[in-house]
């Protein structure tokens, strides 16, 4: 098996490098402008054609690659995930932006989670799923810390922790910054492990009826996937998305960040929510529907939901997965957003990143 994905990782290096992104496993400091047409596009998408939606695609890496996670750097670069490879991008973001290779997991399968806990210090989730069968490799997941202080010059990548327990490790956010504390969702076995990146020891935070997987569930089922943590009030709430409850609900936290009480329901009859993030105000939560190709915006006092981009009907966003705000000046109100594109399917349209800008100034209507 670990030779099979070693020729697989070679054979998706070396179309890579075709594409005009120059991948070095040994260097993290090889990079180009993708020569894809498709990156310097930009497309226009509204369920309302008197108020139409500017979407500008900032990169697309093409029909053989997956997208997952993305964050956002304080310097305004955006870092991806392979899902279909464990390979960490940089993106310029800019339609038509350049690429930078970050790392190379070896011995994994792909890429989920990621986070920042302090400034340029990242942490990565990865696994062994196959995106062919859906199936993961019991007790393979781990956690890595990425330095991205001296990037392109260097980067330094050390293991933080090895999961025996996880399924599909996920969805990461931070609880506390000063002590290291962050959240990881097991979207196989339903539950949010808290882990300080600091020491290594990680324990089960939360293990809910609305993180867990229904009673039908099959080897394949996908349950808890994002997690975000907000502050209402001066107590903080972990929000989290249910993909196959097609859900998003919250749970409030004690000071050391376990589970306090039950939680409940936000909003459900979600089409499989993936990642999601909330604005500063608490007005809204932006969400990625992937089963619909959808960006959507949803007001958490009303319920109504505003479609920001594509369609069940339409392939142009095919499986969306992840959204983050921009975080420079004159980005912090733009969304943007991955997806995997359809990895395998007839109407595959590449792992893409998009932005939406301005979206504060998006109408309900």
């Amino acid at each position: 098996m670990r030779t099979f994905v070693l020729c697989l990782l070679s054979a998706l290096l070396c179309f890579l490098s075709g594409d005009g992104l120059v991948v070095g496993v040994a260097s993290a400091t090889a990079a180009t402008a993708s020569s894809d047409p498709a990156a310097s596009s930009t497309v226009s998408s509204s369920s309302s054609s008197s108020n139409p939606i500017l979407i500008e695609t900032i990169h697309s890496f093409g029909l053989n690659i997956s997208l997952e996670n993305l964050a956002v750097r304080h310097s305004g670069e955006i870092i991806v995930g392979f899902d279909n490879a464990p390979i960490l991008y940089q993106v310029d973001p800019k339609v038509n932006g350049s690429t930078k290779f970050i790392h190379l997991f070896n011995d994994y399968f792909d890429i989920h989670g990621i986070t920042e806990v302090k400034r340029d210090q990242f942490y990565v989730v990865v696994g062994n799923l196959s995106l062919v069968t859906h199936i993961a490799v019991p007790g393979h997941g781990a956690v890595y810390h990425v330095d991205m202080s001296c990037f392109p010059e260097k980067v330094e990548v050390n293991k933080v922790a090895n999961f025996n327990e996880s399924m599909i490790l996920n969805g990461m956010t931070v609880f506390d910054r000063e002590r290291g504390l962050v959240y990881i969702a097991d979207s196989r076995v339903g539950v949010v492990n808290i882990l300080n990146v600091y020491t290594g020891k990680h324990s089960v935070a939360i293990n809910d009826t609305l993180t867990n997987q229904p009673p039908n569930a099959t080897d394949t089922s996908k349950c808890i996937d994002s997690v975000h943590v907000v502050e209402i009030d001066e107590c903080k709430y972990l929000y989290f998305s249910n993909f196959v409850k097609g859900l998003i609900g919250r749970v409030a936290l004690d000071e050391d960040g376990y589970a306090k009480g039950a939680a409940e329901i936000v909003i459900d009859g979600l089409n499989a929510p993936e990642d999601f993030i909330l604005d500063k105000e608490g007005k809204y939560i932006y969400l990625a529907l992937f089963k619909a190709n959808e960006i959507i915006r949803i007001d958490i006092a009303t319920k109504a939901i505003k479609v920001l981009a594509g369609s069940p009907d339409s392939s142009t966003y095919k499986w969306a997965v992840a959204v983050e705000f921009g975080r420079r000046e004159r980005d912090k109100d733009d969304l943007y957003f991955t997806i995997n594109g359809g990895f395998l399917e007839p109407d595959n349209v590449g792992g893409t990143v998009f932005r939406i800008p301005n979206v504060s100034d998006i109408p309900d209507y």
